[in-house]
């Protein structure tokens, strides 16, 4: 294909303004979804072993609930194949199979009777919630000298998801008592009507149809999924994507036990009432603020190999911070802080992650590039928690938090030794 036929097709598929503004618009909303599904199932730990394991001491509830959660972790292995098949069938299919999936799932939850339909139905609704086909989408549509910045955006915009869970958190789970299934209603009300219009109103992805349009995706689909995943490390960028998926699993390891569990650490220490839990939830909102508009300024400024540093020194230091803080006299300011922090660095080492991968990649192998990324950091969820639940039994939760979060040290040699930056990379140009 000849300069003047590819500038052709580029200009077929430039979009205007005007759809751009409604695309940004549609991923918030889809991305509101997203977060909130995020953070919904650890906002009451306590009260799903309150209804399903009373029956248990503190230190064996908590061990079956990490437990759980490891076994709903493995939903989240198949997150590749969400990205694969965005590779393969188009980012908008897929896109809005995740936003149906999320809020199908919210409803499979709110019925569920017992702690292994609980854990199954996590287990769908973690699925859907991690595949962020809405990041490949924005990465494609955006100029590359504000990928960072319009990611950033939705990112921020979804912490909408956030504020509204805090608030029906605060009406449905009190100190005199919970609803927590009501918890799910929101995903299930949004979801569906959303899947819908992304169906009849949203474009392709113009680099996704740009392929397409040369044929791109047509050899690769002839090919057999094997040699599709064996694509991924035959790219330019095999080393530090390698490193990449490392770090990852290590971040994983190191932080689904306490994104999971710390509500019920902090029930279980008796200092803070449920309102004072649900304010902190509520301010730490505002902290993953922060995350965002740090890496949305800092990321097109300084690089992403910085920011890995800065957020992979504090994250660790700030759950010790928490830990340790929640067996003083009056935890509450020092648990807020720590934790205010850890979400910080959580979702700021987590946006550069994925942000980074997805400029490893050239446009054919982006979508699977991030799943794998994806599914190693769930395998290594998966590991941590089942590790920590035998670590519970022993030597207590608080201790396992410890433990964990001293591990996360291991992400700076890493970042050293094999990350490089990607913050001027040219999409088009990566083979």
């Amino acid at each position: 294909m000849t300069q003047s036929e590819n500038d052709e097709i580029s200009k077929e598929f430039t979009r205007t303004r005007a759809y751009f503004i409604y695309l940004i618009i549609i991923l918030m909303l889809v991305q509101i979804v997203d977060t909130y599904c995020t953070v919904v199932p650890g906002a009451f730990p306590s009260k799903i072993a309150e209804e399903f394991l009373s029956e248990y001491s503190k230190n064996e509830q908590n061990a079956i609930m990490a437990l759980g959660t490891s076994i709903a972790s493995i939903g989240a292995f198949l997150i590749f194949f969400s990205h694969y098949f965005a590779d393969k069938i188009g980012r908008k299919k897929m896109l809005a199979i995740t936003v149906v999936g999320m809020g199908l799932a919210s409803l499979m939850i709110m019925v569920s009777t017992n702690f292994v339909q609980y854990v199954i139905f996590i287990f769908i609704i973690g699925f859907f919630q991690r595949s962020d086909i809405w990041l490949i989408y924005i990465n494609e549509e955006a100029d590359k000298k504000k990928r960072a910045l319009w990611m950033n955006i939705i990112l921020l915009a979804g912490l909408v998801g956030a504020f509204i869970m805090v608030l029906l958190r605060s009406i449905f789970i009190t100190d005199t008592g919970s609803n927590w299934r009501a918890m799910f209603l929101f995903p299930l009300i949004l979801g569906i009507p959303l899947c819908i219009v992304i169906l009849l109103t949203l474009k392709e992805s113009s680099k996704y149809q740009l392929i397409k349009e040369k044929g791109l995706t047509e050899e690769k689909e002839s090919t057999s999924f094997k040699k599709d995943v064996k694509a991924i490390f035959q790219t330019e960028n095999r080393k530090p994507y390698t490193a990449m998926l490392i770090m990852i699993a290590i971040y994983g390891g190191g932080t689904a036990l306490y994104m999971g569990l710390f509500e019920k650490y902090i029930s279980d220490s008796g200092a803070l009432s449920q309102s004072q839990i649900t304010l902190i939830f509520l301010l730490t909102v505002f902290a993953v603020i922060i995350a965002y508009v740090s890496n949305g300024i800092l990321a097109d400024r300084i690089g992403r190999k910085p920011l890995l540093y800065i957020w992979s020194i504090l994250l660790p230091i700030s759950v010790i911070t928490w830990i340790i803080g929640a067996q003083q006299p009056n935890p509450f300011f020092i648990v807020l802080v720590g934790y205010a922090i850890t979400h910080i660095c959580y979702w700021g080492l987590l946006g550069i992650f994925r942000l980074t991968t997805l400029e490893m990649f050239p446009t054919e192998k982006r979508g699977s590039g991030l799943g794998f990324l994806r599914m190693c950091a769930s395998i290594g969820s998966t590991i941590g928690l089942l590790l920590s639940s035998i670590f519970i039994l022993f030597i207590g939760l608080g201790s396992t938090f410890m433990i964990f979060a001293i591990a996360l040290f291991a992400l700076l040699p890493l970042n050293y030794l094999y990350i490089k930056e990607t913050k001027d990379v040219d999409l088009t140009a990566l083979k």
